[in-house]
């Protein structure tokens, strides 16, 4: 059990990515995904319509 940085959550360590050096990142998967993939998607998505409107 491990718990979560971003959200305090006490969680199994499936619930966790693992680096190739066996040691496992402090923020769960679903934080991690809040955090750096909700915000990839809404960048990309910026450059699409910025690059749409000025081509």
């Amino acid at each position: 059990m491990m718990t979560c940085r971003e959200c305090g959550q006490n969680l199994p360590n499936e619930a966790f990515e693992r680096y190739p050096t066996g040691t496992y990142r402090r923020v769960c998967r679903q934080c991690k995904y809040l955090l750096y993939g909700i915000e990839a998607k809404r960048r990309w998505r910026l450059r699409q319509l910025a690059t749409a409107m000025h081509p």
